[in-house]
Parts: structure tokens; C-alpha cells; sequence
């Protein structure tokens, strides 16, 4: 029987912030509502706190997310113990869960007002997912067979890759390189297994890179591998389909808490997304009207999102990047890091992602940076940087006590390549990461 926890604070250990956590589902809906409405009244009693409004992103689990959440409060508080912010009420936190990960190993205690739910197995998990999008006709007991196996040839995997060609829902009136076919799914498994020189690991399921942060080879000096890890299939279509759910609880969930969290308290408001995550906040600002700023400062930490969100035109596609309506939507400059060492945005996003929707543009060219220009039009911005935007690019992401300066664009990318100062997807909640959010809530 899951954990019934009562509406209220959700507390992190070692975190001296008022902390909270509110639940969504892959629909966007709030499955916390009872804790969504403890929290609204608590900001309004305190209406002249800040509020960090925080997504974590792809593949992480209730504990993965908790895990991030608490870790980059510690890296937090550390730089603001020796750098302190101008006199003023302490911020709240608010950290939101969305079921971003296939195959959880937790899936979190029962938040108040939510139904009773119990623990799928993995099988049952990724069927969970595939049975509302693959055909009927789909042989499950070869799917499981498949998926199952410890290995597969070149020959299973495209057996594999033909059923999931549906779940991939490329579109067929995009561009010929933005179709959905069997060998582009191997090709793709190849480039993930040999990006991360093996198996993915399952118990860091959200990071292909290794812990030093060096890069593997990619797609070209992959060529065909012996065996592949069956895993990899699903969890490029997983790619696909959280993709796309970050953008549904973003416009369809958070858009609404953001609006009722602004109607609450007029304390600035300092977003932060990781990931997918950042696809959250960015769908979440960009649903709400265009009337002014609602946010005050927004921190895209390695976001999984185009690199030419921000554009004001897209060859290829009509009119601006997806999401440059945002730019008016942020008080302050608009801040994002990118690496390369982030293997998955700067290694694999650009080999796997490739409908119309996730198009961007032909490389435009922005002056060479650590992490180097996009190599097509479909890399990511966590991987590259954002260009056609009039952005900022800074070389290196400051630390601690180092300078900083956020004036002069409304976009500024941080490169956290050289020293290895982001070292993989994942290692976001660092002290460049709180100096730099720490950065963002002491302008004015």
C-alpha cells in the first residue's frame, strides 16, 4: 500500500526551504489537488516570498526527482551561504512530478486527493504506454519476446523497429529526412548503444554519457554493432512520446498552477526546468496570454528542446521558433546551458528526433563555441546553444564568486563544456548552476 502523505510541505532532508511537491499525470492533470490548495493558501499567506518553480525532466522517477530537487537546494544553499542574497522573506520551493520515465523503480508515495495506485511491472509499464498508440494488430507475445531478450541481432532489432514505427508518429508531410522507418530506428539504436559503449545501465537511466563526461562515438564511427540492447528501441520511442507529454503537462497542467501561483502571491517567481523539463515551463509561459511577464527569471538547465526554440524564423517551417513568445513572457534574461558533454542533447538528440515538429533549421552559424555548431538542423539546444535569436553565448559557465554579467540579450547561453563544468545530462545541480540561478534572483 503506497504512502499517504497530507496535503501540505513536503519536506527535504538537509533543505532549510519551505519545500513542496505537486503531482501531475501524463495528461497534465494535477493529481495532488489537495496539495495544490494547501500550497496556494500558504503563498498567499506569505505573499511577498519569492517562489523557485521547478520541473525536473526525461526519465526520472518520483526518487529521481526528489534526488534532484534536494541535491541542487544543497548546491543552493552552499553558494548562498557565502554569496547571500539582498535582505528579504526566504523563497519557496516548488517542485513538480510528471511521469516522465517508462520504467520506474518508484513510483512515490500517495499524494492527498490522489486514487490508490499500485506498482506495475515493467512489462506492464511499457504496454501502459504502447497500447493507446501501436495497431491492434500488433504481435504482442513477439513485442515482449523481443523487448525481453538480452540481446538482439541487426535482423531482431528491425523486427523490433517495424512495430514501433507507430509510437515514432513521424510526419509524412515534413521534410524526406523527417520520416519514421525501420532502419532510421536502428540506426538510431546503434548511435544510443555506442554513445554510451553499451548497455544502458538501469540504474541511470537518464544519462548515456560515462562519469567522466568523455564522449563516445557517435552514429558514423558506430557503423553496424554485433548485437544491440534491445532497450534502446524502447527507449527511443520513449524519446517520441515524452516529448511530447512535456509539452502537454506544460500547456495543459502547470500553465494553470503558474496562473493560479501568480493570482497568489506577488513574490518574483523564478522558474528553473531540466531536460524535457525545460519543455514544460517553456509550453507552460507560452499557453498563458500575452499580456506581460509572469516570471521573473527562467533557467533552462540542458533543455531538451530545439536549438532554434528561440528564433525569429525557422527555414523549413512558417514563422518563428516554437517558443519565442516566451521571450516576452520572462521578466529577465532568458538563461539555458549546454555541453558537450551532454551525450543524449549533443551526441544523440540530433540522430533520433526527426519529425516536422521537432525541426529547427539549417545550421546557422553563431561564432564556434566549446560544444561546436549544430550539425543539422534538428540538434538541441541543451547540446549546442541557442542560435537565430540574437542570443548572448558565454564560453564558460562561471563559478562562485566568479562574474557573471546577464545584461545585453534576452537570451544568454552558458557553455559548461571547458572545464567539464557540466559534465553529463544529468549533473545539473552543481554550484555553476546555483551561482548562476542565484545570479538570476539577485537582479532587480
Amino acid at each position: 500500500m503506497p504512502e499517504v502523505r497530507p496535503a501540505g510541505p513536503y519536506p527535504l532532508d538537509g533543505i532549510d526551504l519551505e519545500t513542496w511537491l505537486v503531482r501531475f499525470d501524463k495528461n497534465g492533470v494535477c493529481t495532488s489537488p489537495g496539495t495544490r490548495a494547501a500550497l496556494l493558501a500558504a503563498l498567499a499567506a506569505t505573499p511577498t516570498s519569492p517562489v523557485l518553480f521547478f520541473s525536473h525532466g526525461w526519465n526520472n522517477d518520483f526518487a529521481d526527482a526528489v534526488d534532484l530537487y534536494r541535491t541542487f537546494l544543497s548546491r543552493l544553499q552552499e553558494v548562498l551561504q557565502t554569496n547571500p542574497l539582498p535582505p528579504g522573506p526566504a523563497p519557496i520551493f516548488v517542485g513538480i512530478t510528471w511521469p516522465s520515465i517508462w520504467l520506474p523503480s518508484d513510483s512515490g508515495p500517495q499524494m492527498a486527493a490522489a486514487g490508490p495506485r499500485g506498482q506495475d511491472p515493467e512489462t506492464e509499464r511499457v504496454a501502459e504506454e504502447l497500447l493507446d498508440i501501436l495497431p491492434s494488430s500488433t504481435d504482442w507475445n513477439r513485442f515482449y519476446q523481443l523487448i525481453d531478450a538480452a540481446r538482439l541481432t541487426q535482423a531482431e532489432a528491425k523486427e523490433l523497429a517495424s512495430m514501433l514505427v507507430p509510437a515514432v508518429k513521424a510526419d509524412s508531410v515534413g521534410p524526406d529526412e523527417a520520416t519514421a522507418s525501420e532502419d532510421k530506428i536502428v540506426a538510431a539504436m546503434n548511435a544510443m548503444q555506442a554513445a554510451r559503449g553499451g548497455a544502458p545501465n538501469r540504474d541511470n537511466l537518464d544519462d548515456f554519457g560515462t562519469a567522466d563526461g568523455a564522449a563516445r562515438p557517435g552514429l558514423g564511427a558506430a557503423g553496424i554493432l554485433s548485437y544491440l540492447d534491445p532497450r534502446w528501441a524502447v527507449r527511443l520511442a520513449s524519446l517520441y512520446i515524452m516529448k511530447d507529454r512535456a509539452g502537454t503537462v506544460g500547456s495543459n497542467g502547470v500553465a494553470a498552477l503558474l496562473q493560479d501561483i501568480k493570482q497568489s502571491t506577488h513574490g518574483l517567481l523564478h522558474m528553473v526546468g531540466h531536460s524535457f523539463g525545460a519543455k514544460v515551463m517553456l509550453s507552460a509561459l507560452a499557453a498563458q496570454p500575452a499580456n506581460g511577464s509572469l516570471a521573473r527569471s527562467l533557467l533552462l538547465l540542458q533543455p531538451a528542446v530545439s536549438y532554434l526554440s528561440f528564433a525569429a524564423t525557422v527555414p523549413g517551417r512558417e514563422g518563428p521558433g516554437g517558443y519565442r513568445s516566451v521571450l516576452d513572457r520572462v521578466v529577465n534574461p532568458i538563461v539555458t546551458t549546454y555541453s558537450n558533454h551532454d551525450i543524449p542533447l549533443h551526441e544523440i538528440y540530433h540522430l533520433a528526433l526527426l519529425r516536422r515538429e521537432d525541426l529547427g533549421d539549417l545550421q546557422i552559424a553563431a561564432g564556434e563555441t566549446a560544444a561546436g555548431n549544430p550539425p543539422n538542423a534538428y540538434a538541441a539546444l541543451g547540446g549546442y546553444g541557442p542560435r537565430g535569436a540574437d542570443q548572448r553565448l558565454v564560453n564558460t559557465i562561471p563559478g562562485p564568486g566568479e562574474a557573471l554579467d546577464l545584461a545585453g540579450a534576452r537570451l544568454i547561453g552558458l557553455d559548461g563544456s571547458v572545464p567539464n563544468r557540466i559534465g553529463s545530462h544529468g549533473g545539473v545541480a552543481t554550484e555553476f548552476t546555483a551561482w548562476t540561478l542565484r545570479a538570476l534572483m539577485a537582479l532587480p
